[in-house]
């Protein structure tokens, strides 16, 4: 089974120079809206997905959605949450 692996810390990706305000914001939306990185982790597992026009990802679960960019690397599935949405 692939591992997944939820970021919300900011993390120096040369190729999306967004991180530290998505790092922050996430913070906050979650925060917010009482989310947890368990929530998040169980959204992307079993949620509802689309894909938007700039590759992110929405995974829609129970009360919430979940924007999020994927990579993945050998047996590894990181993701990068952007933010949560009612």
């Amino acid at each position: 089974m692939v591992e997944i692996r939820i970021n919300v810390a900011f993390r120096n990706l040369n190729f999306h120079q967004d991180t530290q305000k998505r790092s922050e914001h996430i913070f906050d939306r979650m925060k917010f809206r009482g989310i947890t990185i368990e929530n998040i982790k169980e959204a992307i597992q079993k949620g509802v997905k689309r894909i938007r026009e700039d590759h992110s990802i929405i995974a829609e679960f129970r009360w919430f959605k979940v924007v999020y960019r994927e990579f993945k690397f050998k047996d590894v599935r990181k993701i990068y949450p952007i933010t949560v949405m009612d």
